[in-house]
């Protein structure tokens, strides 16, 4: 039998024992084709190598995270084996299992193996070698883990940090060697605090544990979650030595949570905001109940008509914007419906033109055509106010904001994300556009804009999350957005959204045109022909 040449195989069976999956390596060794191996069972696969083995692998209700050792035919048949880990998941109906080369685990055949090695000079090579290989591929794993390996002094100074640190601090990683407060001060403020308290708290166990905080990345503020494992390296006298660790990007997972703990945020303020606009709405009922009674007693010559009238229209305006802040944070989103995307364009600028400064001009370009769209009214109000409010930022209180929307036929150029060719769009829909005349974007933070935890605004200003949230959204309705933007002129936001079709409308006037040209083609062979 010849030796396996791989470091780790993989076998992934089914309940009954039999193989579901297996690694090109395995498959080389048991010399059969991926094709030919799914299916065998695995104890019948071993059995066939070596008829030994079929007393030493467990069955199968016995395989629960087991370990055993199977013995290859070198020396004593029993020195150099390899290792077999099962380790089984009942809830996805799997288990999966991880052969390794080495040494027999029983003291017994130390000396044999030693003789072995005495009487086998090529074996003592083939351990070397063999050592080297582990080495190398622990190294390789080091390398590339999703994650950073570290060891840290007393003071907070790192005496090693693997290469993945680069990836978050590219410039500075090798300072955190020298300064013991630099990585310290790269934790965004509101958590250094719950960090220091952690590792403090922790000194005296001496046990393995883990927390998490955020750091803030030198591009453009950017924030990362961190999961922090580590394990106090503690004398018999109790003294501090270090610590050993690993340091995980979990900013995916953090998301996760952020959508899930926003959810609750707003049940929670849906039912704070409602209760106050129900007052709130009770209180601008009356002053537009009062000022529309005065206002219908003056004389349009009383020059205080003029400003009662302006009295009736802000108390207009007051309830609207309160129905808009009720609808942005409901309990529950609204439900998908036929919305013309015009008409809410234009009612939102009635809450744009509060949150805009007055000395800014605001342009807008609506059009007169319907253009409806089946989308959650709620979120497309929120993806609006999002471009809006970062145009606004762009701006800096004076300037221009631009907002439009057009409708853009089948295969019509739409406005470039990102790229100096236009796309183009597939389908009919409605392309709204929000541009300002502001400093523009970095073109080394154009690719990352849409990322979440990413802002070029202060940390504490900004969550990062309105960019990616909208193109979330956008997404889900199966539109487009991008943008174009020139660093000193300006930048401009597009979102593009499909057009509702009715396809019982459409099905309907497809009848109509079939049946019109039946009865055409009916007609015309009902006509003799001339003489």
């Amino acid at each position: 039998m010849k030796t396996p040449n791989f470091e780790n195989g993989q076998i992934i069976l089914e309940p009954d024992g039999s193989i579901l999956e297996a690694s090109e390596e395995f498959c080389d060794w048991v010399g059969q084709s991926i094709s030919k191996i799914k299916g065998q069972s695995f104890w019948q696969t071993m059995v066939s190598m070596e008829k030994e083995w079929g007393e030493l692998i467990p069955k199968i209700e016995e395989k629960q995270n087991a370990k055993y050792f199977l013995p290859l035919g070198i020396g004593d048949k029993s020195s150099i084996g390899i290792h077999v880990t099962h380790k089984n998941y009942p809830k996805l109906k799997i288990s999966i299992l991880s052969i390794t080369t080495g040494l027999a685990p029983h003291d017994s055949l130390k000396d044999a193996f030693l003789g072995d090695l005495m009487q086998n000079p090529k074996a003592i090579a083939s351990t070397l070698v063999r050592l080297q290989k582990a080495e190398s591929r622990l190294a390789d794993y080091i390398s590339n883990f999703p994650g950073i390996f570290f060891s840290q002094r007393p003071d907070m100074s790192f005496s090693y940090l693997s290469k993945g640190i680069r990836s978050l601090f590219p410039e500075e990683y090798r300072e955190f060697s020298r300064d013991s407060g630099l990585f310290l001060s790269k934790i965004l403020e509101q958590d250094r605090e719950h960090y220091l308290n952690e590792i403090n708290s922790q000194k005296p166990s001496g046990q393995t544990y883990s927390f998490t905080y955020r750091v803030v990345l030198p591009q453009m503020h950017q924030v990362v979650y961190l999961l922090d494992v580590r394990t106090p390296s503690i004398t018999s006298q109790g003294k501090l030595l270090g610590y050993d660790g690993v340091l995980i990007d979990i900013t995916r997972q953090a998301i996760a949570e952020h959508r899930l703990s926003n959810s609750v945020w707003r049940e929670g303020l849906a039912t704070l905001t409602n209760g106050l606009v129900h007052d709130f709405s009770n209180l601008m009922a009356g002053i537009f109940s009062i000022s529309e009674l005065y206002f219908g007693m003056m004389e349009k010559d009383d020059p205080m008509a003029n400003g009662m009238g302006q009295i009736k229209k802000s108390a207009m305006q007051a309830q609207k914007l309160v129905r808009r802040i009720i609808d942005l944070h409901r309990q529950k989103p609204a439900n998908r419906a036929v919305q013309d995307l015009r008409l809410l364009l234009k009612d939102q600028i009635d809450l744009l033109e509060i949150i805009i400064p007055r000395s800014a001009r605001i342009k807008t370009n609506f059009g007169k055509e319907a253009l409806p769209a089946f989308i959650e009214e709620t979120g497309f109000r929120q993806v609006i106010l999002n471009l809006a409010i970062n145009a606004r930022d762009a701006i800096e209180r004076t300037g221009k904001i631009s907002i439009s929307i057009r409708k853009v036929e089948e295969g019509t150029p739409l406005v470039s994300d990102q790229k100096s060719v236009a796309e183009i769009a597939e389908c009919t829909g409605a392309e709204v556009s929000i541009s300002d005349n502001g400093k523009g974007i970095p073109d080394s933070i154009k690719e990352k804009l849409f990322d979440p935890f990413f802002s070029t605004k202060d940390a504490t200003k900004g969550s990062g999350f309105g960019l990616y949230n909208s193109k979330l959204f956008i997404e889900d309705h199966n539109g487009k957005i991008g943008f174009v933007s020139e660093e000193g002129k300006g930048s401009t936001f597009f979102l593009f959204i499909p057009l509702f079709v009715n396809e019982a409308s459409k099905k309907k006037n497809l009848k109509k045109e079939r049946r019109a040209t039946r009865e055409f083609v009916k007609v015309r062979r009902s006509i003799p022909p001339k003489a």
